[in-house]
């Protein structure tokens, strides 16, 4: 069979200043033994260096395209590439990463052998800076159970049909972090994917890639967006994971995460409050919540701080209007939970504090003015997230572990 009967491969490899690895990148495509390929590098106006690599391989015609012009970072530039290509089979290599020798051939094969495939992912190893083999990703046959609980898809592993490809709509170019866990969510919803057990690439972890330097900030909201807009909750995998390696974020950097992406299921939320901007409560502070009767309101988290008395401030609690407790808050940066019981959907909760000020010109609140104390962060906690709330406070390297026994996430696959 001569090369022009095989199907066309097209590698897709978004750019922007990797003038240190993109060599290699370009030379494993080069150097793979299936003889159909072309391989289009989509630069995002590099200016390290990276652009007199790639004119050096210009004379080789067809089989390697760029263009290098500003873009919309990583997403955007793999959609670029998609509508470039003339394959039937599309491989995703980042300019940091590199295939090993065979994987293109053993892909095609494994397509042509398994037509229901939409899709084939090998085995990848994970290589450092200097090319050193540092550990083997963690790959696993497919199923959407196994990839609802980790991303077992090494990307640079994974060739994709193009029709598919462009069925599914490329990559979501709103995400910048787990475009690729998102993709394969995409894809095995409709298609089927299948899993050979041959090394087809190495990803390159350094300090400088997005995977390392952008794992919590970025990854974590990506990976609980795309979780729960696929399967509707996120695994405890995930949770775990994150919550073992960053536990210095902070209780109420997870909380108001998982709060925002329903980690806990339908907890209260804080529709509004008559807090200032500048972050002052009135002497009679409200907060308007929603509360699912099903998973009602256990406790009020606030942080904050108490600078205008030496002594505290004593607070009447009010719920739809009715007495429900009485309150301390400290003098001083405070950190307090109240219990407050509250499982009416559409609720208000007042804080009626027993002194107030009236504040100097040059520091005056919105409003009339008299304020009692400032409020950093508030949470209406249901009885789970207090649970989280509180173990998080006595160990936060042991949360994770209360986590894992106590939520029981029930994915839609």
């Amino acid at each position: 069979m001569g090369h022009h009967d095989l199907p066309l491969v097209s590698i897709i490899t978004p750019s922007f200043n990797q003038s240190a690895y993109i060599r290699q990148t370009i030379e494993s495509v080069l150097s793979q033994d299936y003889p159909n390929i072309e391989h289009i590098v989509v630069d995002g106006g590099s200016t390290d260096g990276t652009v007199d690599i790639l004119r050096e391989y210009t004379h080789l015609g067809d089989r390697f395209r760029y263009i290098s012009e500003p873009d919309r970072g990583q997403s955007h530039a793999i959609n670029k590439g998609l509508a470039f290509v003339n394959g039937q089979i599309i491989g995703w290599l980042n300019s940091d990463d590199k295939y090993m020798p065979g994987a293109v051939t053993k892909a095609v094969n494994a397509l042509t052998a398994n037509p229901q495939w939409a899709m084939v992912y090998g085995n990848a190893l994970h290589i450092n800076a200097e090319d050193k083999i540092t550990s083997v990703y963690p790959t696993k046959p497919f199923s959407r159970q196994a990839l609802f609980v980790f991303c077992i898809i090494c990307q640079p592993a994974a060739f994709i049909r193009e029709e598919v490809f462009q069925a599914v709509g490329g990559v979501d170019e709103n995400l910048h972090y787990c475009m690729d866990y998102d993709l394969w969510m995409r894809i095995s919803k409709s298609y089927a994917v299948g899993h050979i057990q041959d090394f087809l690439a190495a990803s390159r972890l350094h300090p400088a890639c997005k995977s390392i330097a952008l794992e919590v900030d970025l990854g974590l909201p990506e990976i609980l967006l795309a979780s729960v807009r696929h399967f509707g909750t996120v695994a405890n995998h995930w949770l775990y994971h994150f919550l073992t390696h960053y536990p210095g974020k902070g209780v109420f950097w997870y909380l108001d995460l998982f709060k925002s992406y329903r980690v806990f299921g339908n907890t209260p939320i804080l529709v509004d409050s008559n807090r200032y901007p500048s972050s002052w409560v009135p002497p009679r502070y409200r907060l308007h919540l929603h509360v699912d009767p099903a998973q009602p309101m256990h406790a009020l988290l606030i942080k904050g701080v108490n600078p205008l008395f030496d002594q505290p401030v004593h607070v009447h609690v009010m719920v739809n209007h009715a007495p429900v407790a009485h309150h301390v808050i400290p003098a001083g940066p405070f950190e307090t939970s109240i219990p407050v019981p509250v499982s009416e959907p559409n609720s208000f909760v007042e804080l009626v504090c027993s002194r107030q000020q009236a504040l100097p010109d040059s520091e005056a609140a919105e409003g009339n003015g008299t304020v009692s104390f400032q409020v950093q962060n508030v949470f209406p906690l249901s009885a789970q997230e207090y649970q989280f709330y509180v173990h998080y406070k006595t160990n936060p390297r042991k949360v994770a572990d209360w986590l894992l026994k106590n939520r029981n996430p029930v994915p839609s696959l």
